[in-house]
């Protein structure tokens, strides 16, 4: 897999500490998620990643590979609650559907774990100079 078009430091690190802060302080103040989610595709508007699938590559906007990691877990969270890996308060008497709502929690996780590691790829590449 290969990635281009990085929007740079200062936007994706703003970008993750926002994300990352909104995960701590919605129980204080407006949970921001969605004017963050909106705020993804400006930021990654020119990143793609590249990807290889037997001998075939393919191109996909970074956006929508976070989008379909975070349904992937979502789904993935499912699977795990209804076989009884663990449970939901909600789900104690009898399984329930994790809300949709926990797609876009994934999403930004996703996000925030993908600007850790391309950002310390970017700070190891240019110590090795």
């Amino acid at each position: 897999m290969d990635m281009s078009g990085w929007p740079g430091m200062v936007p994706a690190v703003v970008l993750g500490a926002a994300i990352y802060a909104n995960f701590f302080t919605h129980h204080f103040i407006p949970d921001f998620r969605w004017l963050l989610m909106a705020l993804v595709p400006v930021v990654f508007w020119k990143t793609w990643i590249w990807y290889t699938v037997r001998t075939t590559t393919y191109r996909m906007p970074l956006t929508a590979a976070f989008l379909l990691v975070g349904f992937f877990i979502w789904l993935a969270e499912n699977i795990a609650t209804y076989f009884g890996a663990w449970k939901y308060p909600n789900q104690q008497e009898t399984w329930q559907l994790v809300g949709f709502g926990k797609i876009s929690s994934w999403f930004l996780l996703v996000i925030i774990s993908v600007i850790i590691v391309a950002q310390l790829k970017h700070v190891k590449a240019n110590r090795s100079k």
